[in-house]
Formats: C-alpha cells, sequence, structure tokens
C-alpha cells in the first residue's frame, strides 16, 4: 500500500476542531479541520470522489492523535466527510475533547502550527494518526521549523510529504518523539532490527548514529518482538503462498514442518510436480527486501547438503500482506560459510547474518492476505 502523508499548516478555523480551542478562539463554527483537496484527492485519494455513491459522503476513520509537545496516542472514531456545501473534504464527526487526566492538552496549538496526517485505508480512509507541532513546545520546535518550510504559504497550506523526508527534517529529533512513529529511518530501522536479533553490523551501525538516537534497552526488546512477531506472520503469509500453488497445480503438496516442529531446520517441506523435495526456509520482515537475513548454525548444515534448499524472502509485511522473492538452492553459499569456519574446540556459533545481495534472487510476487483464514 502506498504511502498517503500530508503535512498542513493549521489555519484558525481549522482548530476549532478541538473544543477547548473552539471556546477560546471564537474562529467560527468549523468544528473540522480541512482537508484541501489538491492534496487529499489529487495525490492521497484521486478515487475517493466517484466512491461516494458506494461508501457514502461520510467515511469512518480510527484516528489516532500524537501531541502536541509529544504527548501520548489518543484513539478516537471521526470521519471524512464531503457535504455539498463543503469546499474541501473534511476531518470531522464531532469534537475532539481533552482526554481525561490531560486538562488543556490542545491549548497550546496555535494558527501556523503543524499538523502531519498519516492515513492508511484502500480505496478509502480507514484509519489516520494525526500528529500536532506546536511551535511554543520546546520538544516541538525544531521539528516544526522543519516542516513549516515545506509549506510555501498563501492558499497552499497542505503539502504531501513521504516518510523519508519527515525523518531528514526530524533529524536529530529525541527518539521518543511521536514522529517516528511516522518517519521513516529506514538505516536506523534496520539496524535496530539486526542488532535486536544480534547482528554485529547492526550494532555496529547504531554505535556510530547512537549520538543523534541513543537506543534503550526497551527498545531493542520491542524489535526483537516484532522481528519474532513478523517472522511468524511471514511464515503464515508464506503457507498462503504454498496453498495456492499447490491448488494450480504448480507444486504437488506442501507442509508446514515448523507448526509441529518448532525446532525443524527450514519451515516447509515441498515436494514438486516432478517428486523432487525441497526445504523451504521463510525469512521475513516489515522493512525493506534488503534487510540483512539471519540463518542459524542447523538452518546452515541442513542447507549445506540434502534436499534443495531454498529461502523464501517475505518482506513489506503490512496489514494487506506481503512481498515474496525466492533464493533457490543456497548450498554453494551455506557450504562456503561452514568450509570457512575454523573454530576452536569448545566454541560455536549460533547462526550468521548475511546481506540478500550475495543471493540471486526471482522477481517479487505479491502474496494478499485472504479474507478467511487458510488453514
Amino acid at each position: 500500500m502506498p504511502d498517503r502523508i500530508a503535512i498542513k499548516r493549521l489555519t484558525a478555523s481549522d482548530l476549532t476542531f478541538f473544543e477547548s480551542l473552539f471556546r477560546k478562539l471564537g474562529a467560527g463554527n468549523q468544528k473540522a479541520i480541512n482537508l484541501n483537496a489538491d492534496v487529499f484527492i489529487d495525490r492521497l485519494y484521486p478515487a475517493l470522489p466517484s466512491l461516494v455513491a458506494t461508501y457514502g459522503d461520510v467515511i469512518p476513520v480510527s484516528m489516532t492523535i500524537l501531541g502536541p509537545a509529544a504527548a501520548a496516542k489518543l484513539v478516537l472514531s471521526r470521519a471524512v466527510t464531503k457535504r455539498e456545501a463543503y469546499k474541501n473534504w473534511r476531518l470531522n464527526g464531532e469534537f475532539v475533547r481533552d482526554p481525561e487526566g490531560e486538562p488543556g492538552r490542545f491549548d497550546s496549538l496555535a494558527a501556523g502550527d503543524i499538523a502531519v496526517l498519516d492515513f492508511s485505508g484502500d480505496p478509502v480512509p480507514t484509519r489516520l494518526t494525526l500528529l500536532l507541532l506546536a511551535a511554543n513546545s520546546p520538544l516541538d520546535k525544531a521539528l516544526h521549523d522543519a516542516l513549516d518550510a515545506f509549506v510555501s504559504g498563501g492558499r497552499r497550506t497542505m503539502v504531501e510529504i513521504s516518510r523519508d523526508a519527515l525523518a531528514n527534517a526530524a533529524g536529530t529529533t529525541s527518539s521518543t518523539h511521536p514522529i517516528w512513529q511516522i518517519a521513516a529511518d529506514r538505516e536506523y530501522e534496520a539496524a535496530v532490527e539486526d542488532a535486536a536479533l544480534g547482528g554485529i553490523e547492526g550494532a555496529s551501525t547504531l554505535t556510530i548514529k547512537k549520538a543523534a538516537r541513543p537506543v534503550s534497552a526497551a527498545t531493542l526488546a520491542a524489535a526483537k518482538a516484532s522481528a519474532e512477531k513478523n517472522g511468524r506472520d511471514g511464515e503464515a503469509l508464506a503457507w498462503i503462498q504454498l496453498q495456492k500453488l499447490v491448488a494450480d497445480g504448480s507444486i504437488a503438496a506442501a507442509e508446514w514442518s515448523a507448526r509441529t516442529n518448532a525446532v525443524a531446520p527450514f519451515d516447509f517441506l515441498v515436494t514438486e510436480v516432478g517428486g523432487n523435495v525441497v526445504h523451504v526456509d521463510a525469512k521475513s520482515t516489515a522493512g525493506e527486501f534488503e534487510r540483512r537475513i539471519h540463518i542459524s548454525f542447523a538452518e546452515l548444515t541442513a542447507a549445506s547438503s540434502g534436499p534443495r534448499y531454498d529461502i523464501w524472502r517475505v518482506h513489506g509485511i503490512d496489514d494487506d500482506g506481503a512481498k515474496l522473492r525466492i533464493a533457490r538452492d543456497i548450498a554453494p553459499l551455506a557450504q562456503a560459510i561452514l568450509t570457512g569456519l575454523d573454530l576452536p574446540v569448545g566454541v560455536a556459533i549460533d547462526g550468521v547474518s548475511i546481506d540478500p545481495t550475495t543471493l540471486t534472487w526471482g522477481v517479487d510476487v505479491v502474496i494478499e492476505r485472504p479474507d478467511e483464514p487458510v488453514e
């Protein structure tokens, strides 16, 4: 799913979306944030006007508000709407009130402050992360000013932006700031994932970057938990693809070995149409294909001899599915690694991490999540 992210310089009318500011500012009766059509429709959701007949002109969204001043998330149900009388689509539904225990949370916002809007859902928006940045907050000031420079001014108060551009603008913003729930510092994220799995490359990268973004034990623990979750999810998605290949006759049979034997040195046992047996191991990530792959010593040993051993790289995992690329027969690489090991007595290694470019891969295949679970 493509990124659908915009930044908006908030007007006084936009601030009436927040009940406390509506009563304080006297800036009209809009009670909503305008979603400028030249960005929201022309850039993010160009098909939306033609879908009104199907979905209606009130489209519910689950909205997560972050900030201002790095305040924690607030989850609400609101709507994206386009009434006949409106010039633009709007984010509304009802007032946003101060959450319990946070009186005055939104009072620091003023006209000219910045909102980052991260939409997801297709063909219509279903979720929105709304990050609010207040110029008068020391926690937001530098980032506010960096993003404000993207908005040219005048009637152009909203612009599309990428996750990478957000990360570049965030620069040395604290690693605990909620901008990092939206921005993509791909090098940092890949390094944290690799380090959490014991990778030396990731740890080395983080050592270089630590002055800008220190890594806490909690961050590493969360990254490890996320990697483990992605591993389970990637296996399930690979199984969906294998079932599809069985159904269309591309392979004769498939068995999910790791589901019944968690220490098996491969995830799946595949029987090809000609009767050949292939061991398949899924290596999964929610990130980019290029992130390092971790292979255990047991997997290397199994790959070095016996049936053909393929790596299935499941990458870009999201709510819709993932992409898959296959490296067939990694025996030569496994043999080269094992041959190169000359360890003293009493010393063993648990595994290695490899750059995916050391293998030869097929083309990307899209795996879509089914509406119903696959057994």
